[in-house]
């Protein structure tokens, strides 16, 4: 397993239909956590790996398949203590490379999810790591059994739809 760096990029045209697949199989380095940890504000990261094979699928368009493994601890919303939670993410997308083939790019169409549309040819690992532990760790993390009434209020204000906004506020 090699360590990974925060900038490693992979040129997707060098995968090519003479070569089925490249495969990278890595762990983020110290300092690739550190600017995780501080991009997201979070107390910890720790511990990611990233498998994944990536495959040419047509003209100028890729796929890529693994898996995303990552230990993270946050603040609960509630209570400011940690929280910890383990990522293990099943991974599925698709570049495109946008060129003068628009066409072909319409083909593949791009509204699906899970596609996107690149502007060079780079695959920035790192900035693929930090999208989808953005989406995928918890919104909102909170320890198990931590009351509502302790970030929201008391249950019982029925001014107004907006009067615990209100009290959170004050």
């Amino acid at each position: 397993m090699q360590i990974l760096k925060f900038d490693k990029k992979i040129d997707l045209l060098s995968i090519d239909n003479g070569k089925p697949r490249f495969k990278l199989i890595g762990k983020l380095d110290a300092d690739a956590c550190l600017q995780l940890k501080n991009r997201f504000n979070f107390l910890n990261i720790s511990e990611v790996i990233l498998s994944v094979i990536i495959k040419k699928i047509f003209s100028d368009s890729w796929e890529l398949t693994g898996n995303l493994q990552a230990r993270i601890t946050q603040s609960c919303v509630v209570t400011c203590k940690p929280v910890k939670e383990i990522l293990d993410i099943e991974l599925e997308e698709r570049y495109v490379l946008q060129n003068k083939s628009v066409a072909l790019i319409n083909e593949i169409n791009v509204s699906a999810s899970n596609i996107e549309v690149l502007e060079t040819s780079m695959l920035e690992i790192g900035e693929l790591i930090a999208q989808i532990i953005g989406v995928e760790s918890e919104s909102f993390p909170k320890i198990k059994n931590t009351p509502e009434t302790l970030f929201f209020g008391n249950e019982d204000t029925k001014v107004n739809p907006f009067a615990k906004l209100a009290v959170i506020k004050k």
